[in-house]
Order: C-alpha cells, then sequence, then structure tokens
C-alpha cells in the first residue's frame, strides 16, 4: 500500500476511534496515529520513513526484510509497553493505533503480511495490488470518508 494511503487510512481509524472514545488532546491524538501509520515501512530504505530515518532504516534493513518482524503486531506493542512503563501511554496507544491501521492495510495487498512473524510464517494476503488505479480508487474514497467523519467529529 501507498505511504499516502496509509495515512489516509490511520486518519480514518484514528478519526473513528475519537468518535468512540473521549480522548484528552484529540488533535495531538489524531496526528500522532496518523503520523504512525507510516512507521512500519521504518524496515525499507526507500520509503518515505526511510529516506528520511535512514539512520535507523538501513540497519534495521539488514536484519529484516520489507515486510517482516517490522510488519508485525510485535513491534507496536513493544513501542506501547515501552511508552506506558515511561507514563507515556497515551502516545504509545496513538502509535500502537496508527502502526495497527498500517499492518491493515498492508495486509489486504497482494503481498500480505504476518502479523504474528517470527513466531508464525502464516500470512495474511487481500486483493489490492499497491500502487495499481484501484488504490488510488480506495485512496479517494478514505479521503471522502475522512472529511464525513471529521465533519461529524467537530460539529
Amino acid at each position: 500500500m501507498m505511504f499516502r494511503t496509509h495515512l489516509a487510512l490511520g486518519f480514518l481509524i484514528g478519526l473513528l476511534f475519537l468518535l468512540i472514545y473521549n480522548m484528552p488532546y484529540p488533535l495531538l491524538f489524531l496526528l500522532i496515529v496518523t503520523l504512525s501509520s507510516g512507521l512500519p515501512d521504518i524496515d525499507h530504505p526507500k520509503s518515505k520513513y526511510g529516506r528520511k530515518l535512514f539512520f535507523l532504516s538501513i540497519p534495521i534493513s539488514w536484519i529484516s526484510k520489507h515486510r517482516g518482524f517490522f510488519h508485525s503486531i510485535f513491534p507496536a506493542l513493544i513501542i506501547f509497553a515501552v511508552l506506558s512503563y515511561f507514563d507515556y501511554s497515551f502516545v504509545g496507544l496513538a502509535i500502537l493505533i496508527g502502526y495497527i491501521a498500517h499492518l491493515i492495510g498492508d495486509a489486504i495487498t497482494k503481498q500480505g503480511i504476518n502479523f504474528l512473524n517470527p513466531f508464525s510464517t502464516f500470512e495474511i494476503r487481500g486483493p489490492l495490488t499497491t500502487g495499481a488505479l484501484f488504490e488510488t480508487f480506495i485512496f479517494y474514497i478514505l479521503i471522502v470518508i475522512n472529511v464525513f467523519y471529521l465533519v461529524k467529529f467537530i460539529f
């Protein structure tokens, strides 16, 4: 899934979370969720985050292939646990939600992901081709839905 589609999906999931739960600092929460929805691609040096955070991305790519460990649930849980331990559970929860949004997005692509890597070899794959016209269509649908729920959230 392309970066912009990950961000749109992360924004939607963050916004839906805010509509269900009364979170403090909703705009900050939504920003962290949205930005975190690109975080798993840190394992690919040519991704948007990989290029910006190359000092992390390059060593990570040496130890983990793209859509390997960093595309499982475990890094998100580790980040959440560490931040919660240091009393930053608000930030940890926002990162966890954004991270999971990314995993959901990649799970519906033909490449798929392994949510439980390295403890399982079971991969979840979907019909979506990354970067194809249909993904662009999904992106624009997500934008329309985001605007709808954003208006609902504000008013």
